[in-house]
């Protein structure tokens, strides 16, 4: 199967804004997402989706693939689509443009799921171990999954309730959402084309359309950590991890 990586990338950040061109430890941000990604052994190609002249021409600069896409598109994942509607390709990979420590590994278990099954049309990730603060940020996104690792639901808020108190953090139930969409093409064309769903309205979190339009999200559980970079605090958090990698 031909594998389409795309790192969709916008300058215009509400909380960051020019985030894919912050410098962290020498290295633009989408850099470092682009050749970490280019360490899959299973994408066959690989394009950032950008709006921004300025990135588009940045991407260039060091090497990489670049698609300018139309400025109205209104979500990564909608030029995502744009890209994938150029290439030949069966499976597109969505890198979320601010994740610099996503495992190749992870890319790879999650394109692997569709390869291995047929009937699955959507992959994505997410990773053990949620700390107590992560619990009550809505900026780290929490998913549930049943016992065969399907999405349950997401949300920004802490989820599951929990009745009883007592509950150790160890055993809490949630995963924290990590930042990649593996797609079978024909399905991210139809999921493009659904009207915006009631809950994705209200949680700002797109993948909820696919659950409620009746569609099952496949979840690789993983203990391999990576957290997305939203804010000027988050960048100084991977410059710090980025210098105690390099001593």
């Amino acid at each position: 199967m031909n594998v389409l990586g795309v790192i969709p990338a916008r300058y215009n950040s509400t909380r960051l804004p020019g985030k894919p061109l912050k410098v962290l430890n020498g290295k633009s941000l989408i850099q470092r997402v682009y050749e970490n990604a280019l360490k899959s052994k299973l994408i066959n190609e690989l394009v950032v989706a950008t709006d921004d002249e300025r990135i588009f021409k940045h991407v260039k600069s060091f090497g990489g693939k670049s698609v300018l896409t139309p400025s109205y598109l209104p979500s990564g994942t909608d030029r995502a689509a744009y890209v994938a509607k150029l290439y030949g390709c069966d499976i597109i990979a969505n890198v979320q443009g601010d994740e610099p420590f996503l495992s190749c590994e992870v890319i790879d278990d999650c394109i692997k799921a569709l390869i291995d099954n047929d009937n699955l049309l959507v992959s994505t990730a997410a990773h053990s171990g949620i700390r107590e603060a992560e619990l009550a940020d809505p900026n780290t996104v929490k998913v549930l999954v049943n016992r065969t690792s399907e999405a349950i639901y997401f949300s920004r808020q802490d989820i599951p309730y929990i009745r009883l108190n007592g509950i150790l953090i160890a055993d809490h139930p949630a995963l924290i959402h990590i930042g990649i969409y593996v797609y079978r093409k024909d399905f991210l064309l139809r999921f493009i084309g659904m009207p915006v769903s009631k809950l994705e309205r209200l949680e700002q979190l797109e993948q909820l359309r696919i659950l409620e339009n009746g569609y099952k999200i496949k979840v690789i559980i993983t203990d391999k950590d990576s957290f997305g970079i939203d804010t000027p605090e988050d960048l100084g958090k991977a410059e710090n991890i980025l210098q105690k990698n390099s001593d």
